[in-house]
């Protein structure tokens, strides 16, 4: 997938928000949307590799034909359920691209848990898209009410630095949930650093605010 189709998709999670959430938390992400469509993401995943050989050509053919088809089904339950059977089967180039979708439509759905399953395996899969998987993963699970798990699964979590503030937003809100303070109270101070041009205003209140309670 390229790196635009990943920065969407990842912007399409984050703007999923909490109804608890603070303002300044989805201004970060606002006016953001998802760049191209998952079935065009698959076809430049597949064009993104050489095929070895004509058996592998013919197997990505099919296994792109398979899912146009899959992805045409207007009702997501019935499409959730033919992705969820054919991945076992599919190529193992297409499957990350199959439990991507799987997690998107999920989250549309405010399945979270089966979008948390998702992304959970997509990033044990494909290395590329694991910063991604692992935002989505801990979006989720913030989204479903279990925000502790949401913290654990970004404390154990290592991502680029361009995923900083993606990663320190969910990581401060979170943890405040949940009760961790301390850890809180660091992430918003790691996330006031990087808030550059923007109204810290929220931030600086929520650091007082811990800082008291710690």
């Amino acid at each position: 997938m390229t790196e635009p189709h990943r920065k969407g998709f990842l912007d399409r999670i984050m703007s999923e928000a909490d109804d608890s959430a603070h303002p300044f938390l989805e201004k970060i992400q606002e006016n953001i949307k998802l760049i191209g469509i998952v079935v065009a993401a698959v076809i430049l995943f597949f064009s993104a590799y050489s095929l070895n050989s004509f058996w592998q050509e013919r197997k990505v053919s099919q296994a792109n034909l398979k899912i146009e088809s899959i992805m045409s089904q207007e009702d997501p339950e019935i499409r959730l359920s033919m992705l969820q059977e054919y991945l076992p089967q599919a190529p193992s180039r297409v499957k990350g691209a199959i439990l991507l979708e799987t997690a998107r439509t999920s989250m549309n759905m405010k399945d979270y848990s089966r979008a948390a399953d998702a992304f959970n395996q997509l990033a044990d899969l494909d290395r590329d898209m694991r910063p991604i998987a692992i935002l989505g993963s801990a979006k989720a699970y913030e989204l479903k009410g279990n925000n502790q798990q949401a913290v654990n699964t970004l404390k154990n979590a290592s991502l680029p630095d361009e995923f900083k503030v993606q990663y320190l937003t969910l990581l401060s809100f979170n943890a405040e949930k949940a009760g961790d303070n301390s850890l809180a109270l660091d992430a918003y101070k790691q996330l006031l650093e990087e808030a550059q041009g923007a109204d810290v205003g929220f931030i600086e209140y929520k650091i007082e605010l811990l800082s008291q309670n710690s």
